[in-house]
Order: structure tokens, then sequence, then C-alpha cells
């Protein structure tokens, strides 16, 4: 039990705390603040607006997180991720985790054999968090990042990032049983405890046990 306990404190980050052990992510683009830089998925440069939100970005709690992270896809399975409200994880782990290079993407032919899927508890989230992801990420919506509501699906070959309700996801899994075209699935919200997330933790179990791969990032707001 206790061997259990330290295990699940090596793989929890807590967003907010003492982060002066943190390491951070090695993201070259975030670093050139006066411009100039090229975008990795599109190769075009990035618009000056592109590093005006940039710097509303770094102001973000969860951005002194990132490299710790990284560090905790690599070496676990599940990672959970703990950060109250406001604190950016919504908008921003899912960039952290595609700048750390965890999806397939070839920028020359601008196909993405491999995406970072973020389920959301409401259809209204999957929407506006995906537009302002799109925005901060400098590229369109339904291209690299895009979502997936019913009857509506915003997404295509060159998407990274998909923002989706639970029940998309769980009907994705009925004809994907591996969720194949997944490299890391993040459930945010968690806490909210609806019955389609409950039904994804059971299924994700079972897929994770056949596909050592993929990767899970558990977002919540406490620690229950």
């Amino acid at each position: 039990q206790e061997r259990r306990k330290a295990m699940e404190r090596k793989r929890k980050i807590e967003v907010g705390g003492d982060e002066g052990g943190l390491k951070r992510a090695e993201v070259s683009h975030h670093d050139q603040e006066d411009g100039g830089g090229v975008n990795p998925l599109t190769l075009a440069p990035y618009t000056q607006r592109y590093y005006d939100i940039l710097q509303g970005r770094k102001g973000l709690p969860v951005w002194q997180a990132r490299g710790e992270l990284v560090r905790m896809l690599n070496e676990h399975q599940t990672t959970v991720l703990v950060g109250e409200t406001g604190s950016g994880k919504t908008t921003q782990v899912a960039q952290f985790i595609c700048d750390a290079g965890f999806c397939t993407y070839d920028p020359q032919t601008a196909q993405a054999s491999q995406m970072i899927g973020c389920t959301q508890p409401r259809r209204v989230a999957a929407m506006s968090v995906a537009k302002r992801v799109s925005e901060e990420m400098d590229v369109s919506l339904g291209g690299q990042v895009g979502y997936t509501i019913r009857f509506e699906d915003v997404s295509g070959p060159s998407t990274v990032i998909k923002f989706l309700t639970d029940g998309m996801l769980l009907r994705e899994a009925m004809t994907d049983p591996t969720l194949s075209r997944y490299s890391v699935i993040i459930l945010d919200e968690a806490h909210e405890r609806t019955l389609a997330t409950d039904i994804l933790f059971g299924l994700l179990k079972e897929i994770l046990e056949k596909r050592k791969d993929l990767k899970l990032v558990v977002m919540s707001a406490t620690l229950e």
C-alpha cells in the first residue's frame, strides 16, 4: 500500500506549488520572444499575434510546470495533473505535449498519423477551447487543431490536437477499440465525474494494458 502511494506521488503534478526544482521543456520557438520563429506545423513564420498571446501564456501557473509534465510523460504511462481553475491546464497542457513531440505529424504533407485527444465534459467547452488553442498555436481551426462534438466534426488529416466530448471519444472507441489514432489521451475536468468519464476510465485502463505506447493524462481541479 505504501509503495503504491509512493508511485502515485511520483506521477502526480500539482500546479501552483513550489516550482523551484521543475525542469523546463526544451521548446526553442517559445523562447524567441522578438519574432522570427517558424511554426513547425505550418512551416510559415509566426505572426506577431502569436508572440503577443505567448506573453500571456507564460504568465499562467501551469507554464512553469511544462518541463515536469514532459518528464512525467516520458517516465510514466499515466500522469495526474492537479491545478485549480484558472491555472491554464485546459488550454496549455495539450500544447506542451505536442511541442514535446508526442504526436506524429509530417509538416511537408500536413498529415498527422497520431494525435493528442483532450476530452471535455461539455460541447461548448470543446468548441471554445479548440478555437482558443488554434489561435495560440497560430494555426487554423479544423486544421492542426480541431474538435469533435455530436453532429459536428471540425478536424481533418492534419489535426494533431483534437478536443472532443467524453461521449464522442467513447463512440470512437466503438470503431477503433485501441484508439490507435491517438498517442496521448487527456481527460480534463475529471473531478466532475460524469457517467461518460467513469466509463472512459474503465475503458482506458483496458486499452493502456494493450497499448504500452499510449499515454494518459488525467487533469482535475481537486485531489479527490
